[in-house]
């Protein structure tokens, strides 16, 4: 008496019929869905980031122009930059172009928002 049941035994599953030693209709099959799965989330991924960042990225340019605005001159060109240097200003930067060079006007953070423009004290 054998120990496995007769439903799993190799002899009864039902094969391609062509006798060849390649892979069974089944696992073709499994591939070709496991193809799809990828395919599907890759599509269903991709647009949703894409769109994440494009809105981040105009929120902090409009919100660097509103840093910039305030801080300096309405003619003073100013550009955002998404960085991962150091901790304390990880995430989107505010830079003011002046002659000089870039002078960072705010970190925005890694969500960006409303620019904090309160005065700091230094004590």
């Amino acid at each position: 008496m054998d120990d496995e049941p007769r439903e799993l035994r190799e002899a009864d599953w039902p094969d391609d019929g062509d006798g060849s030693d390649g892979p069974s209709r089944w696992e073709r099959r499994a591939r070709v869905m496991r193809i799809m799965s990828i395919v599907a989330l890759f599509a269903l991924v991709v647009p949703g980031a894409l769109g994440t960042w494009s809105l981040a990225q105009s929120t902090a340019a409009r919100s660097c122009r509103l840093a910039v605005d305030a801080l300096a001159d309405a003619r003073t060109p100013s550009r955002v930059a998404f960085e991962l240097g150091a901790p304390e200003t990880a995430g989107w930067n505010c830079y003011a172009l002046a002659p000089t060079g870039e002078v960072r006007v705010a970190v925005l953070g890694v969500i960006p928002g409303a620019p904090d423009l309160r005065p700091r004290s230094g004590s």
